[in-house]
């Protein structure tokens, strides 16, 4: 892990350790090396700098378009990983540079709801991930995300943030499925239910 990422990580930890306190549990799932997609349910703006903050690994991001329209934000972006994608088109560049990352053996975090849940829930995941870790041959952790969106009330009741990393799903079951619609609705399906599990265990809700 780069010193510029080391220190920000630390900073975010801090922060939500003061503000909210924080729990994370499974990051043992995380391999320590090679390329591996981290596939998380998505509830606010603060989720990438959480999980960051919560991985053991250094992670690239994808992040929509309009986030690099300002120079010295998109400069700070790429500083610490997170790369443009067009959201509601398909953007062959920017899966290009996802699939080059995973290959390089780096850890890439997504969020296959694709959008901000509103009120928390599970959205209809995107086929991209599966996709994604079928051109790779790249396993899967899944993550998820527990926290008031009332960041105000949930100080004062002090609620912690809650993340939780599952077991993942292994890169040679991946490689034994087909690279078709049917075979990105099956990994697809998986990760729904593996995120879904994480979410019950506990009973907590975001």
């Amino acid at each position: 892990m780069r010193f510029h990422y080391r220190a920000a990580v630390i900073l975010i930890n801090l922060l939500a350790k003061v503000l909210r306190g924080i729990e994370k549990k499974g990051n043992e799932h995380i391999p320590e090396k090679g390329g591996v997609l981290i596939a998380s349910n998505h509830i606010d703006i603060y989720d990438p700098f959480l999980i960051g903050g919560a991985s053991p690994r250094e992670l690239y991001y994808m992040a929509k378009m309009e986030l690099f329209e300002n120079p010295l934000f998109a400069w700070l972006l790429r500083k610490y990983n997170a790369f443009p994608i067009s959201r509601g088109s398909f953007d062959r560049k920017g899966l290009e540079k996802a699939l080059e990352i995973l290959k390089e053996g780096k850890a890439l975090l997504i969020f296959p709801e694709g959008t901000r849940s509103e009120d928390g829930s599970l959205r209809e995941l995107k086929l991209g991930v599966a996709k994604l870790a079928l051109e790779a041959g790249v396993p899967i952790v899944p993550a998820y995300l527990e926290y008031s969106r009332n960041w105000l009330k949930a100080f004062f009741q002090r609620k912690k943030i809650k993340i939780k990393f599952g077991s993942p799903i292994k890169s040679d079951l991946i490689s034994q499925i087909s690279k078709d619609k049917q075979g990105y609705l099956m990994i697809t399906q998986e990760i729904i239910q593996r995120i879904k599990d994480l979410k019950e265990d506990g009973k907590v809700t975001a």
